[in-house]
This record gives structure tokens, sequence and C-alpha cells, in this order.
């Protein structure tokens, strides 16, 4: 039988979690939970990183300064990642997405069907826009031009059909003549990279920051060369690399390289399933920014080498509405150059 003066303590921290509660119910939600950042591509690369930085941004914080764990989860360039958000993952904030920056387009596209809506989805916010590029190894690349890649068959790895790394070379074949090979079904930047190394293939589609970070020594030693990049604007420093949109003098076309390429517009960034409670999705919102500010988080950004240009969630779900907008005739310009068919017609 519990003694009166336990009882008392009993009811005194009980009386003390309840004003907590009252106090911060977001706070009395995470204390004790485990928060799981997915990755959606395999370690070593920028999705992971930024992955790894936004569990420690949620670790520290988050009210409640829950656990946070990082989980790979790889598969049709992103596809699976967002489709375990949308249809399995706890709806209650404890569930964060590294977002594959193709999705958006992929749903506009239909290459994923009906796996995920990602106007359901919670834009937490994001750590910078990326220009990406097709990179490809000197030494054994038939073009080191774009130029070049319209005369030469040049062979470049991807992790999927639904990933830009396969989508951007083949709109390219389609619209300028490049003569683009790609090789599916990578499981990882890390897995690609070796395979340029062996000469199994000549290159990849990376964001061209990620090089810096995945093989600095390559950089340095200048054993690779970019091709073309897309983005909105050349990259800083990158000036002398063709925009890939500036090759064609066609509107729509221009429109097709950008739709493919709005993976440029979202570069890394952090998103939460449907259905997040309000309270709790303003609390990942606000510990986002906060992190975006920590004088510890961009110390370790900057010893993973990860540039920080910062999007709050309310404006970058904006570009994602945007995005899964994009006209019809241009979607279907795209569909057609790509043989994509809507995955639910297949």
């Amino acid at each position: 039988m519990m003694r009166p003066s336990a009882w008392l303590a009993a009811g005194l921290a009980l009386a003390a979690w309840l004003d907590v509660a009252r106090a911060d119910p977001v706070a009395a939600f995470y204390k004790g939970k485990t928060v799981t950042v997915v990755v959606p591509i395999g370690p070593g690369g920028t999705y992971d990183f930024y992955g790894r930085l936004g569990a420690r941004i949620m670790e520290k914080h988050l009210p409640g300064n829950p656990n946070v764990i990082v989980q790979l989860m790889t598969g049709a360039g992103g596809a699976l990642a967002a489709a375990y958000l949308d249809k399995v993952a706890a709806k209650d904030g404890t569930a964060l997405l590294s977002m594959h920056a193709s999705s958006p387009q992929n749903q506009v596209l239909g290459v994923t069907g009906d796996q995920y809506d990602l106007r359901r989805f919670l834009m937490v916010g994001q750590f910078v826009p990326l220009n990406s590029s097709l990179t490809v190894w000197r030494e054994t690349s038939p073009a080191l031009t774009i130029q070049d890649a319209m005369q030469k068959e040049v062979v470049l790895g991807s992790t999927g059909a639904g990933s830009y790394q396969y989508q951007l070379p083949a709109l390219m074949n389609v619209l300028l003549g490049t003569r683009f090979k790609v090789i599916l079904g990578f499981k990882s930047v890390s897995e690609e990279n070796v395979a340029m190394e062996r000469g199994e293939i000549h290159g990849r589609g990376g964001t061209l920051i990620s090089w810096a970070i995945t093989e600095p020594h390559w950089v340095k030693e200048n054993k690779i060369a970019h091709l073309v990049q897309i983005g909105d604007k050349p990259a800083k420093g990158f000036e002398s690399v063709p925009l890939v949109q500036d090759l064609t003098a066609n509107p729509d076309h221009k429109k097709a390289f950008m739709l493919v390429g709005a993976s440029s517009q979202l570069g890394r960034s952090l998103v939460g399933t449907p259905g997040i409670p309000k309270e709790r999705a303003d609390a990942l919102r606000a510990a986002f920014e906060k992190g975006m500010k920590d004088p510890e988080i961009l110390a370790q950004a900057k010893k993973w080498k990860l540039d920080l240009d910062p999007i709050p969630g309310e404006a970058m779900q904006k570009t994602v509405t945007e995005i899964l907008d994009t006209p019809k005739p241009v979607v279907e310009l795209v569909r057609k150059a790509l043989n994509i068919k809507p995955a639910a017609a297949k």
C-alpha cells in the first residue's frame, strides 16, 4: 500500500506535468518521443548531410527536445520515401523527410501515380536552392562540353527514372539532340562515383556543390567536367557552365527544362507528413528557422561544407504549389518527350 507521502509526491509530480502540458502542449507531446528524419538517397550525399543537419536542429530546437534519428529509405528516385510519409508514417509530427527535390515534378508528370500528394505535405523549410549539373569524368568521357555531347554518346548513371539524373539528359536528347545514354538502378551517388572511377559510366547528374562534399579531391585535382547546369541563374563560381534553358530559343522548351529541373528551385529541404496538428506544424517551422540562426548549427554546416540560403516553410509551400500547377501543355510536352505515361494508366 502506497504511503501518504508517496501519494503526495505522485500527485505533485502529476500536477507539475499537467502545468507543463497546459503551458506548452507541444513540449509535452514531444518530450520522450522519437522523431525520425527519412533520407531518400543512400549515404554520403547532400540529402544525407542536410537530413542529418535537420535532425540536429529538431533535437535542439523542437520543444520537448525529442530524440531524433535518421533513417535511410532509398528507391524510385525518392518516391518510396515520399510514399512512406504519405501513406504509412504517423501523421503527428514525428516523421520528417529530407525531400527528394524531384518529387514535385514527378507528381506533375504522373511518374509516381497516386503514391503521394505533396499538396497535403507540410513544408517545414528549405536549406538552400541548388543548381544541378550533368558532370563527367575527364579521363574517360568522350565529351567535355555540351557541344561534344551532341556528337558523341555519353553514358550517365541514375538512381531511377523518377530522378532528374534521368529526366534531364533524356529531355535534352529529344529537345537539343544530345546523345546521352542513361543507366538506371544505382542505389546512391557514392555507388555512381565508384562506377565513374572504374569507367563503367562517364558521369552522372548531381548538385554542383555536392562534388566538393562527396569527392573533394576530384574537384581539387580537376578530374571532373560540368557539361551543363539547371537553375534560375548560374551558380556562383560556375558562371562558365551553360544553363540548359539557354540552349534553346523555344519558350515551351525552356519551360519544359525548368519543369524537369524544378529540383534546383527546391534544393535541399525538410518536410513533414500530411495532417500534422497546426500547433506542432508551427513548432516544426519555428525550430527550423531557429536552427538557421544557431551558431552551433551554422558551424556544423560549415564543417560539412554545406551551403545555407534558407527559405521559410511558407515560401517553400508556395514554390511547390507553383510547380504542381505547371501549365498542362508544358506537362504534355515533357511527357511526350520522355515517353511518360501516368502511372495510374499503365
